[in-house]
């Protein structure tokens, strides 16, 4: 399952799968949640609904 990441201190959302940041579709980041989830139901990647904030 993928744990969504935002890094908020430069406004990107990422991906973890196993403690190690993943790509879906070739991407490794992703400027709104959106645009993450719609590339996650494309791969067909379970993600956790609730996402991880990061500060600084």
């Amino acid at each position: 399952m993928y744990r969504i990441v935002s890094l908020e201190r430069v406004g990107v959302y990422v991906v973890m799968n196993q403690g190690a940041m993943a790509t879906l579709g070739g991407k490794s980041h992703w400027t709104s949640l959106d645009a993450l989830r719609h590339a996650a139901k494309l791969e067909n990647a379970p993600l956790y609904e609730r996402v991880l904030r990061t500060r600084d």
